[in-house]
């Protein structure tokens, strides 16, 4: 744990232990103290909300419709709301949990199994969610008394909800994400069935000796190895803002708007640490470690639907093919990062100041020379 993780959970320690440190000292009384702690839960309620904003969204609309079939079939299967609200409200928490999981390189492991072992280890979570959330709202209002009283049909009905819902929220985002969470509305209202010009800085992103590294391993571990290298190098760009749009096999295609200039540098060095940092596991799990090079400019771009039947988000300009050029001239520069004059001038002084000159270069398929520059970042 770093220096700066580990002062602020003693910070955060230190806060939580003031209220009970007061109660005990006749400060103010336990009551008034827990006021803190109700604050602290609604606080951490919202940040939670407009953090996972999509999937809670997803699973309360899935719910909702849910809600509205039962109703209009058991019409009088909702009495007291208050049960039925909590256990929903700590499955739906469980689910976030379930996805925070899923996005670490653990949850990329599983995904990596035979498809039937998936859905048991699916089904198993679901069961564990199901019964936490069920214990803890019992719990909370103290009525394990009534579980020999409630009709078969409710727990039948709850049950089935239960199941459907995360699974038909997991399949919409599913989809969601195929296509973009930024781009899915535009997608439904057919925004990009028409090219639509933006600005936008590119970024190409590509893995260095794939081709060796296929030679030495195995097809499996291979695909593995990228596998496990897009995911990784995804979740740093999604922290950054950055928008995935297509995948190059070893590599992808990262787009920002020009006034996010800055994040796109920030992602650059981010990503540099990270994977300074966790070579050596890859180093240990597949016997390789991945290296790789970057290529980013500035400029319009035309975005367009391609395909009927297999949406494909197409990314067109001479900016893509610039900052294409610029990722392969590294190997030609020895550098591991180029950056176009273009860009340059979207980014704050605190940036410009880390880039080095190349000076101008010849970019295959432009007339005009572009001034490139990189970054100075060792390895």
């Amino acid at each position: 744990m770093s220096t700066k993780k580990f002062l602020i959970i003693s910070v955060l320690a230190l806060l939580n232990l003031i209220p009970l440190i007061g109660a005990s000292l006749d400060y103010w009384t336990w009551h008034n103290g827990f006021y803190f702690y109700w604050a602290e839960s609604a606080l951490l309620g919202v940040m939670i909300f407009f953090a996972y904003a999509k999937y809670l969204f997803v699973f309360f609309l899935l719910l909702l419709l849910a809600v509205m079939i039962v109703g209009l079939t058991e019409g009088n299967l909702w009495g007291d709301l208050r049960m039925p609200i909590t256990f929903w409200c700590t499955y739906s928490l469980y689910w976030l949990a379930y996805f925070e999981v899923k996005n670490t390189r653990v949850g990329s492991r599983i995904l990596r199994h035979h498809p039937s072992k998936q859905l048991l280890i699916y089904l198993a979570c679901m069961a564990l969610g199901i019964a936490l959330s069920f214990a803890l709202t019992m719990t909370i209002y103290n009525e394990w008394s009534l579980v020999q009283d409630i009709p078969p049909h409710v727990y039948h009905v709850f049950l089935a909800m239960a199941v459907t819902v995360p699974t038909l929220m997991i399949g919409l985002l599913k989809v969601i994400h195929m296509v973009g969470a930024r781009h899915f509305i535009h997608f439904i209202l057919g925004t990009y069935h028409r090219p639509v010009e933006k600005g936008r800085v590119v970024l190409f992103l590509d893995m260095v000796g794939s081709s060796k590294m296929a030679e030495k391993l195995e097809p499996k571990e291979s695909m593995a190895v990228v596998a496990s290298f897009i995911f990784d190098a995804s979740a740093i760009i999604r922290k950054h803002g950055g928008d995935i749009l297509n995948y190059t096999g070893d590599g992808l295609v990262v787009v920002w708007p020009l006034t996010q200039a800055n994040n796109a540098l920030a992602c650059v060095y981010a990503m540099r640490r990270r994977f300074n940092k966790i070579r050596p596991s890859y180093q240990k799990e597949f016997g390789v470690k991945p290296y790789f090079r970057m290529g980013l400019h500035a400029g319009p771009v035309v975005i367009s639907q391609i395909g009927e039947e297999k949406l494909f988000l197409g990314l067109y300009g001479d900016t893509v093919n610039t900052a294409s050029r610029l990722e392969a001239m590294n190997k030609e520069l020895k550098t591991k990062v180029l950056i176009s004059g273009a860009l340059k001038h979207w980014l704050s002084p605190k940036w410009t100041e880390r880039l080095e000159s190349k000076g101008l270069q010849e970019i295959r398929g432009r007339e005009e020379m572009v001034e490139v520059y990189t970054l100075r970042i060792t390895d």
